[in-house]
């Protein structure tokens, strides 16, 4: 089983911290670590305080200099995404720490242990404590139901699903679902349409992508782009998609990307989400 190594620990007592993902944003606010942010970047939006904080760049280009004015004590980034930035960052001899990707719902719990031991946080432990609750509180309620086979769209041109080797995966899993199979060290991987047609999922989950018909607008719409016009509401009808068991019993269904694309404390709400609408009557 993979074990997450530990990030370390700080050289002086953190109180200025900086957040280089959504996720980390997240999870900082979760462990009550929220006043001890001083940036974060462009797309961390949640928790609404979060947008409150210094700006330090976007996601993919955090921005050193802007970073190094906030004279942080711990610079949280994200060991792949961020290999280049954390190469510089020690050269500056920044605190950075690089967290590691998470391949499974237990690496991300890992993960948020290491976060509040870093910023000795460890009253944080109890928050983590009662996420482990929730998700025993799922496995109990799914465990002994046959699990539909599940298929989770997440782009359709190409069309891409997690592996194995992802958060994702483990996360439907866990919701009492069937996953395709999909062996690849890679978290993510393209899928051919054939591919699904052969596994024929019994649900298809997306988080509900701009649609491509152009509909009829409801009377009163002023809206530039309808948020109705989604790939959940279309894609039973699109050739091979509509042989699937998923498409001939309306089982198709949006899930809010932020309760699954994130690697935080509200995946265990989509988890919650995604059991409940794979075992409706549990």
């Amino acid at each position: 089983m993979r074990e997450i190594q530990p990030l370390g620990r700080a050289n002086k007592p953190v109180r200025r911290i900086v957040s280089l993902a959504p996720s980390l944003t997240e999870t900082l606010f979760f462990l009550d670590l929220g006043e001890r942010v001083v940036g974060v970047t462009e797309q961390c939006d949640f928790p609404p305080e979060a947008r409150e904080r210094e700006k330090v760049g976007s996601f993919i280009k955090p921005d050193l200099k802007r970073i190094s004015k906030l004279k942080p004590d711990l610079i949280l980034a994200l060991d792949r995404i961020h290999e280049k930035f954390i190469k510089e960052a020690r050269g500056e001899d920044l605190p950075v720490f690089a967290v590691p990707s998470a391949k499974s719902v237990k690496d991300i719990l890992c993960i948020m242990e290491e976060i509040a031991s870093v910023a000795g946080q460890e009253q944080g432990r109890a928050s983590i404590s009662l996420l482990r609750e929730r998700l025993k509180s799922i496995r109990e309620r799914v465990k002994s139901l046959p699990p539909p086979r599940v298929f989770r769209l997440m782009t359709e041109d190409p069309i891409i699903a997690p592996t194995r080797s992802s958060y994702q995966w483990d996360a439907m899993r866990l919701a009492g679902g069937w996953p395709m199979p999909l062996e690849f060290e890679e978290p993510y991987t393209s899928v051919k349409l054939e591919e699904i047609v052969r596994f024929d999922p019994e649900v298809i989950v997306s988080c509900g992508a701009r649609g491509k018909e152009e509909r009829r607008r409801c009377p009163g719409c002023r809206a530039q782009n309808p948020p109705c016009r989604r790939i959940v509401e279309e894609i039973g009808k699109w050739e091979g998609w509509r042989e699937t068991t998923a498409a001939r019993e309306g089982k198709i269904y949006p899930i809010p990307c932020e309760l699954i694309c994130r690697p935080g404390p509200r995946l265990v709400e989509g988890i919650e989400y995604m059991s409940r609408l794979f075992h409706p009557d549990a």
